[in-house]
């Protein structure tokens, strides 16, 4: 093997010094150029095995470099694995919370649809009930019925026990329901308890409706009532009470009747919480039979002001207070021609 100059191992040495670190071969250098002042002629076996150890140390250190590469770039891999894995689970994470939160409104717009539905279910109940069960002549005609006229009502509601009436949908407003009239004679209103009890007559005509049927429709609420009136002259008044209300058979259909107004005058004042009395019934609180004595059948008190059941005389008349009377307008000789009496809700 030639022997290879001094400076030209040193300048082999240098370059291979450019790939690795200076801390290993700086010593390395330095020390063959320390040998290069002792032996100029030559390099010697001891400087040649030195460089073989150097060398031995460069493929080392470049398998050291090498290993410590491939660490570092599974490190990095590693790192940005788990900024992906950190990236994705925060992603899920937002997901899952839009959804829970988009779940939640929809819960919400579920829950007031339902309410929605609950609402328009009871308002599709409560118009069927008005449909197919009006109460009194006040929901018919809110119901499109504005004719007057004949009608059915249930005044217990649920399409049970109908009871046919005559409605007034023309004065003030209208939704009257009818329970008396007089206009000929026709019609005997001389009745027991039983007829009153039950009703009689004709709706197109003179009847009563019924005490029962009376009670059944006053009992739903608040009503009112408009008592209307002419005499054989011509002349006409009426009498209104905000507040009309009849018990049941067995409190003898007791009478509430307040807050008059009107041109007829309160004549209905003196039977407010009286019985209703007939011929057969004798619940009035005077010491006579009222009912027989004045021929008619009524709420009489000691005895009345009112006496629009009575006997059917025309106008003036002799006898004393069994004539359709009005006393306040007309006096107890007076029969009054037509009366009309009517309820609806207040």
């Amino acid at each position: 093997m030639a022997a290879l100059s001094f400076p030209i191992l040193v300048s082999m040495l240098l370059h291979v010094s450019v790939t690795v670190s200076s801390s290993v071969w700086a010593p390395a250098a330095r020390s063959l150029a320390g040998d290069g002042q002792t032996a100029a002629s030559g390099l010697s076996c001891q400087a040649f095995e030195n460089l073989l150890r150097y060398a031995d140390r460069q493929n080392t250190l470049e398998g050291d470099m090498d290993a410590l590469k491939t660490r570092t770039d599974t490190l990095e891999q590693t790192c940005c694995g788990g900024e992906t894995t950190h990236f994705s689970y925060a992603s899920l994470q937002s997901m899952m919370e839009e959804q829970d939160s988009t779940i939640q409104r929809q819960q919400t717009t579920i829950q007031q649809q339902a309410a929605t539905i609950q609402l328009m279910q009871t308002q599709l109940n409560q118009l069927a009930d008005k449909l197919n069960g009006a109460r009194d002549c006040m929901e018919l005609l809110a119901t499109g019925h504005d004719t007057s006229g004949v009608y059915t009502i249930y005044p217990d509601g649920g399409g049970k026990s109908p009871v046919h009436v005559y409605c007034d949908m023309d004065t003030d407003g209208g939704g009257w329901t009818l329970f008396q009239k007089r206009e000929n004679g026709l019609i005997n209103f001389y009745q027991d308890w039983q007829g009153y009890k039950t009703g009689f007559g004709d709706l197109r005509g003179e009847f009563w409706l019924g005490n029962d049927n009376l009670h059944r429709i006053t009992d739903q609420g608040v009503y009112e009532l408009r008592v209307e009136m002419e005499d054989f002259e011509g002349n006409s008044a009426h009498a209104n009470y905000s507040i009309f209300h009849v018990e049941d058979e067995v409190h003898k259909y007791k009478l509430t009747v307040e807050g008059y107004s009107g041109t007829a005058g309160d004549a209905m004042a003196h039977h407010n919480g009286m019985y209703f009395s007939t011929r057969d019934r004798d619940n009035d609180i005077h010491s006579s039979d009222c009912a027989g004595r004045f021929k008619g059948a009524w709420w009489y008190g000691a005895c009345h002001h009112a006496n629009l059941n009575g006997q059917y005389l025309i106008g003036a008349h002799d006898s004393f207070a069994d004539g359709i009377n009005w006393y306040p307008w007309k006096g107890h000789n007076y029969s009054l021609k037509t009366t009309v009496m009517k309820i609806r809700p207040n």
